[in-house]
């Protein structure tokens, strides 16, 4: 190519290095380079120098930890036995060395740092901050299973005050809750408005009037929450192998079946079935009587 650069160099009349260099998608620098180069410079560089290869301390192990490796002895087990064989280099070396050939022989990779593990003395007792939130907002004694938090919670309230006001604050919203008299909730958001939980008190402040039906009503919106989670795993069912009008049949039949006096034999009955599903284009009829038997044996088993 050195050579093919240096003769449309000569040939040409306008001497521009960019129209060269786009031809040859070679930057300007190399372009330059190739043309001013001699004869005896582009021999050279059909032998390139044979540079000696460095000699690592992890040389002399390679057989040995490819061999380990191969019979699926874990790496701390390979450093620990190369390091008693007389290893004495360093360890982010050896560490290179499991890696590559670990990853160029078998597939495998290790996660970094995977020789550290992070580990508490034996007379310190851990507890997090998932731990004792679960410990506050659990109320049936026999599910408060960690009895660490138990144990050392007058301690934790007294270090962190805020656990003992978080506390005070779930305790007094969940009687409130639980309780009958809704104007209790505007004296508990008068009272910690100002808390440290001030924007959970806020939020309650914005939506008052459902919380305040929660209250007082005994009924909830749980009953259409469970109808709508229902509905997506029976579109997750038929996804990508039915249509709408399937899904509609499919989403009818399980809420029809709870219905008093309805009957599964008198549908299949009908010579049509007239159901009606909404699209985004109007209204469409359903398919004839053959097809729906065929969607109810499908996903009800026989029924006598």
């Amino acid at each position: 190519m050195i050579v093919e650069i240096q003769k449309r160099w000569n040939e040409s009349e306008k001497k521009k290095y960019a129209i060269l260099s786009k031809e040859f998608s070679i930057s300007l620098p190399t372009l330059k380079k190739y043309i001013n180069m001699t004869e005896q410079e582009i021999k050279a560089m059909d032998n390139p120098k044979k540079y000696k290869k460095r000699k690592t301390l992890t040389d002399d192990y390679i057989n040995m930890i490819y061999k380990m490796l191969k019979d699926g002895i874990k790496p701390e087990e390979i450093f620990s036995y190369v390091i008693k064989q007389g290893y004495t280099g360093s360890w982010e070396a050896l560490d290179n060395r499991v890696r590559h050939l670990l990853s160029n022989n078998f597939g495998k990779n290790l996660p970094q740092n995977w020789y550290l593990t992070y580990a508490y003395p034996i007379d310190i007792t851990v507890i997090g901050r998932n731990e004792i939130l679960k410990y506050i907002t659990i109320r049936k004694e026999k599910k408060k299973i960690n009895k660490s938090v138990e144990k050392y919670f007058k301690v934790i309230k007294e270090k962190y005050s805020i656990i003992g006001e978080l506390k005070e604050i779930y305790d007094s919203f969940y009687s409130i809750l639980m309780g009958d008299d809704p104007d209790k909730l505007d004296r508990f958001i008068n009272n910690y408005k100002e808390s440290k939980l001030k924007v959970f008190v806020q939020g309650i402040e914005k939506d008052i009037a459902p919380i305040k039906n929660a209250i007082s009503f005994p009924y909830s919106s749980g009953f259409v929450e469970g109808n709508n989670n229902k509905f997506k795993l029976l579109k997750r069912i038929l996804y990508g192998r039915s249509d709408l009008v399937n899904l509609f049949r499919k989403c009818y039949l399980p809420f029809m079946i709870d219905n008093k006096g309805f009957k599964i034999s008198e549908v299949i009955k009908q010579k049509t079935a007239q159901f009606i599903v909404l699209s985004n284009t109007g209204f469409y009829p359903l398919l004839r009587k053959n097809r729906f038997i065929r969607i109810v044996l499908l996903f009800y088993p026989p029924f006598k």
